[in-house]
């Protein structure tokens, strides 16, 4: 029995209507021999076919794409900062009034602003337990950017960047450094 793919063709485009997955490879599979015309046809239709709009989900996880990840799976977990920080706090044995400079370091660690290499391992422990999700997958990925080639450099002493970034870096730590300092900002 031949099928006509005009009436294949219809039903794709009343599925469609419908807002019904699309059933692409058993419209094909069943034209036979006419296949690639079919599957032409199919083309043309999607490519002129009006959009349905996004559901409110789906523009919620697209959106939610941009945020750090540690931000995301505290909001997936329906935390807020404050039972993270409690967390931390406990597990690492921090005087309470010293829970706001906690709280600091940990929103620049969510946001991807303080380098997690850095961080302790007890505060690690403290956030993957309460998060439920490995370290790494909680972090951005590094991006370092390459030095310049030497044919750019307009010196004559070598230019070391990680020698630069550290100085930079050392030079916006605090001076008078306590316990919750180190737990996130290393021994150094």
């Amino acid at each position: 029995m031949k099928v006509d793919i005009e009436t294949l063709l219809d039903e794709l485009v009343r599925r469609h209507a419908r807002g019904e997955p699309l059933d692409v490879q058993g419209a094909l599979a069943r034209a036979g021999d006419r296949a690639d015309e079919l599957a032409t046809l199919i083309e043309a239709y999607l490519e002129r076919a009006p959009r349905n709009a996004p559901s409110t989900e789906a523009m919620e996880l697209v959106r939610s794409l941009d945020d750090p990840p540690m931000l995301r799976a505290r909001v997936g977990k329906r935390l807020r900062v404050d039972d993270v920080v409690d967390a931390i706090v406990t597990a690492c044995d921090v005087q309470p009034e010293k829970r706001p400079k906690v709280r600091r370091y940990y929103q620049q660690l969510e946001a991807g602003v303080l380098d997690p290499s850095r961080v302790a391992a007890k505060v690690w422990d403290a956030i993957t337990a309460l998060l439920e999700r490995p370290r790494a997958a909680l972090v951005l990925p590094r991006l370092d950017a390459p030095s310049a080639p030497a044919a750019y450099l307009r010196t004559e002493a070598p230019y070391d960047v990680q020698l630069t970034e550290r100085l930079v870096t050392r030079a916006s730590e605090p001076v008078d450094r306590d316990e919750v300092d180190a737990l996130f900002l290393g021994n150094g």
